[in-house]
């Protein structure tokens, strides 16, 4: 291994099988956090990095964290940055999500998860090296098929599209597709109905043309709302934009409206999970929206 390697791997995120493998500035934190009767799973630990908050800022340190799976759910546990406590560890039971957003931007690597804790609500949002992604195991995608209803997934199965499948998304570029099922689909549930937009552009005379909204596909399956989108992009043609995909369960969806707007309307879906209401918020073009509620009021 090159010496810039063996420094970068240092912040990769990292698979533990039990508590003792745990840094030692994470260990106590996940024993107190922990209820006597849990049983550690599987954990993802996340080194302490390096990240800027905006564009602009300087990078700051970001402690060390890790994600705990029990048998129940998962927890979350940050280490304290310098003289600070630790913050308090985060639950996420499966049965209590509203939505899932995770980001696959090059070497850059996002969850954000929207739960509740006895009535409250709560955020989980963590960020990674993009390696994380490949170490993200069972326990991890069997959280997200129960916050969806589906049943424990069988370890090492990766769905392909039938032609049932390519039917419903004929006309969507093969990127989409293939995010689709590499990370939604993974769960088995069916999908059912789908449609796809290209980036709204809004054209300014003086100024760059602004985009509105990327290029997104929409897919409905049994189980829940899967959105999948590029980052937004500051020019017309670009190769290299990642993808964000959001998860929402069809269970914690209560109802849905379109709100007008120019040059893009806003879908709105209504939230209520574990006690928390709310709404996830999503901008698309006019007849996109028509489309998206045409296929929910058939659902």
């Amino acid at each position: 291994m090159e010496p810039w390697q063996a420094r970068a791997s240092q912040f990769h995120p990292f698979l533990i099988a039990s508590i003792d493998e745990l840094p030692n500035e994470l260990r106590p934190l996940v024993e107190v956090a922990l209820p006597p009767d849990a049983t550690l799973s599987s954990g993802l630990v996340i080194p302490a990095n390096y990240r800027s908050k905006t564009p602009d800022a300087e990078p700051e340190v970001i402690p060390a964290q890790a994600l705990i799976f029990t048998g129940e759910g998962m927890w979350h546990v940050q280490a304290p940055e310098i003289d600070q406590p630790a913050p308090a560890p985060i639950y996420i039971q499966p049965d209590n999500i509203r939505w899932i957003r995770s980001s696959h931007l090059l070497l850059y690597g996002r969850i954000e998860i929207a739960s509740a804790v006895q009535g409250k609500p709560v955020l989980l949002d963590i960020e990674f090296n993009a390696v994380g992604w490949r170490q993200k195991d069972q326990n991890w995608r069997n959280l997200v098929a129960r916050a969806v209803g589906m049943p424990p997934i069988r370890a090492g199965i990766t769905p392909v599209p039938s032609e049932r499948d390519r039917t419903i998304l004929e006309g969507t570029p093969e990127k989409f597709v293939d995010g689709l099922f590499r990370y939604g689909l993974y769960t088995g549930e069916r999908l059912l109905a789908a449609t796809f937009q290209p980036a709204v552009w809004q054209h300014r005379l003086i100024a760059f043309d602004e985009q509105r909204t990327p290029d997104t596909l929409l897919a409905l399956t049994n189980a829940s709302t899967l959105i999948l989108s590029e980052e937004r992009a500051l020019v017309r043609h670009s190769d290299d934009l990642g993808m964000l995909i959001t998860r929402i369960p069809r269970q914690a969806i209560v109802d849905l409206q379109v709100d007008k707007g120019d040059p893009v309307d806003e879908v709105v879906f209504l939230l209520e999970r574990g006690g928390v209401a709310d709404a996830y918020r999503l901008s698309l073009a006019h007849d996109t929206a028509q489309t998206w509620l045409d296929i929910w009021g058939k659902r």
